[in-house]
């Protein structure tokens, strides 16, 4: 009887339990490219209750700016947003490098030149005379290298040796039989 009482009491504690848990849903937070912002809720998986609104915002590190956001969110195009939780998800921040980042970092460029544009005429010099082709230029790759040569074809005597110790081998288990 006492075994009766504690598996009910079991059993009606599950059930409670079951009813009065709420359902959470996993959601997985990722960046493309990898190390280009800082994404809130931060990166890998989560756990959110049902009906939850989530949070979601980004800054793009030095050299990159935020283009969208993959996944469920109500405005894919803010680096501010939130996102329902009604099942599992999958998000994903797009980042895209900066065109110019290198002639951001190098301050203004000024050009210092002839008001008017004059044609070329260049020549390069060395210690051995006037050159048609600048001496940076790399030399030219070497020729390919020949193919391998063909697999020798076994003479007619390997041919020959093999017929005949197969057919030896045939008379013999046919002897056998």
């Amino acid at each position: 009887m006492k075994v009766y009482v504690v598996i009910v009491t079991c059993l009606l504690l599950c059930i409670c339990g079951l009813l009065g848990a709420a359902n959470q849903y996993s959601v997985l937070v990722q960046e493309s490219p990898a190390g280009a912002g800082e994404i809130k809720p931060g990166i890998g998986v989560h756990s959110f209750d049902d009906k939850e609104t989530v949070a979601l915002s980004t800054v793009p590190k030095l050299g990159y700016h935020f283009v969208t956001w993959l996944g469920d969110v109500r405005d894919p195009s803010a680096n501010r947003t939130q996102m329902t939780i009604d099942g599992p998800k999958i998000v994903i921040a797009v980042f895209e490098r900066d065109e110019y980042e290198a002639l951001a970092a190098a301050g203004p460029q000024v050009s210092v030149g002839p008001q008017t544009l004059y044609p070329r005429y260049d020549t390069y010099t060395n210690s051995t005379g006037t050159m048609d082709v600048p001496p940076d230029d790399p030399p030219p790759p070497p020729p390919p290298p020949p193919p391998p040569p063909p697999p020798p074809i076994p003479e007619p005597m390997t041919a020959i040796l093999l017929t005949t110790g197969g057919y030896l081998y045939w008379i013999k288990k046919r002897k056998s039989i």
